[in-house]
């Protein structure tokens, strides 16, 4: 079992339209296909004192196989939606974790 992270910095102005985004919008879609699931969305806590917040999305996924089917078939879509709405004003990366136990 892999978690599919992804880290977004996000401009303080924009943080309760993008997390209503993201719940009303991209986390639906993302799950439409079988391949991710038990979406989980937090909130980063940081110290310093830079501009912005940072939100992490997380999904469960078996396999990497699996990740890149999806992303195939829905991440690419819903990157360039995420894109079109926020422009450079929400930026990110994708992180995998491996499931221990």
């Amino acid at each position: 079992m892999i978690i599919f992270n992804t880290t977004y910095h996000v401009d303080d102005e924009l943080e309760a339209s993008f997390i209503a985004w993201l719940k009303e919008n991209y986390i639906p879609m993302a799950l439409r296909r079988e391949e991710l699931s038990e979406p989980q969305l937090c909130r980063v806590m940081t110290t310093g004192e830079e501009d912005g917040s940072s939100l992490s999305l997380q999904f469960h996924v078996q396999d990497t196989e699996a990740l890149s089917l999806w992303y195939k078939e829905m991440g690419v879509e819903l990157t360039e939606a995420l894109v079109s709405r926020f422009g450079d004003r929400v930026v990110g990366f994708n992180t995998l974790l491996e499931v221990i136990d």
